[in-house]
């Protein structure tokens, strides 16, 4: 009996050791599969992520090293087209409204138009400065390399770009400004106005580089088949009698210096975009405040009966999006690492049960 019983129990040992044995093998099995298949997936993601196509590298944006001409602006025909300036309200937008010159050659009075200076428009790449002598005994300002000095409530303002803002005493930036494909951006901090003995920053962004209050970006379109190009910003005025109010300053023309012969996609500025006319086309004149030199409350002239659009609009800039050719690879890889995640995780979780069914038994 004693015999029987030992045999049994070597029996069962025996068995007992080959079932764990199994099981091990099992479990070596499962834990090379699961190691298989995480490099397998993550190999078929790499492969993945590098077949996807490169989008078009983006060149940089390149710097305009000249003049850009500006083009007179003219209010005939009852539309705005060239280059103009508009003064908006403390409470108002880009859209208005808009403070009323009597001295404007308009019949929309909120618009005063602007001429070539003796530069010929506005530099890129280096200043223009102020002379010495900013003013006659009139307050009348004597600045004209970029603009014509122009009446505005009977005084003669101009415009000048400033190595040190006269206003403020702070150094700006050299003008610049740049050409994307058909997007123009930059900086003129130093653009500054000369009136009636005082001086004004105009820039974009202001001395030191911040957009306060109403001041916007410098923003354009650019043709590179004719050289054609258009650009606004706004900048908010600090102190004097205009504090609080906003330039308005849309200037058109032709780029001349080194600037690029040619840009992909060229779109003629103003045609082509659907965009919506640029802040600051002709619209009803604003109440008046008094005039800022005597106190005197001006007129307000109506505008014509029918104001059009200037025929150059710009400052919303519209371009081509060209990622959609990269949508849906960029889905199906998104949807491979997802399911990659998930099965290392079920994957390792079944291993680790594995294991403790492994020890209990």
């Amino acid at each position: 009996m004693t015999a029987i019983l030992m045999t049994r129990v070597t029996a069962t040992r025996i068995r007992g050791r080959s079932v764990t044995a199994a099981r091990r093998t099992a479990g070596g099995r499962w834990r090379a599969g699961t190691r298989a298949f995480t490099a397998v997936a993550a190999g078929a993601l790499s492969l993945a992520v590098a077949a996807i196509p490169a989008g078009p590298a983006a060149a940089a944006p390149v710097p305009i090293n000249g003049v850009l001409s500006i083009s007179a602006g003219s209010c005939a025909g009852g539309s705005a087209t060239g280059s103009f300036f508009r003064m908006i309200l403390p409470e108002g937008s880009s859209s208005g409204p808009f403070l009323a010159n009597g001295e404007s050659a308009c019949s929309d009075k909120t618009i005063t138009l602007l001429a070539p200076g003796t530069d010929g428009g506005l530099r890129s790449g280096g200043y223009q400065p102020q002379p010495g002598q900013a003013f006659d005994a009139q307050g009348n300002a004597l600045s004209g390399s970029v603009t014509r000095p122009v009446k505005f409530y009977g005084v003669g303002f101009a415009t000048a770009t400033n190595p040190q803002d006269p206003q403020t005493g702070r150094s700006t930036s050299t003008p610049r400004l740049y050409i994307d494909g058909t997007r123009i951006t930059g900086d003129l901090s130093a653009f500054g106005v000369t009136w009636n003995k005082q001086v004004f920053n105009q820039g974009s962004p202001k001395p030191g580089g911040q957009y306060s209050g109403k001041t916007t970006p410098v923003r354009g379109q650019y043709d590179a088949a004719t050289g054609t190009y258009v650009i606004e910003w706004t900048s908010q005025i600090v102190g004097g009698p205009f504090n609080n109010f906003t330039g308005l300053w849309h200037l058109t023309g032709r780029v001349s210096g080194a600037h690029p012969a040619a840009a992909p996609a060229p779109v003629t500025p103003g045609q082509g975009t659907g965009a919506a006319p640029a802040p600051g086309v002709p619209g009803q004149p604003a109440p008046v405040p008094a005039d800022p030199r005597s106190g005197v409350t001006p007129q307000a002239v109506a505008p014509a009966a029918a104001q059009a659009p200037p025929t150059v609009a710009n400052n919303v800039i519209v371009k081509a999006d060209k990622s959609d050719d990269l949508t849906a690879n960029r889905w199906f890889v998104a949807a491979l690492v997802l399911l990659t995640v998930i099965a290392t995780a079920v994957l390792t979780n079944a291993d680790r049960l594995f294991g403790r069914v492994r020890r209990n038994g």
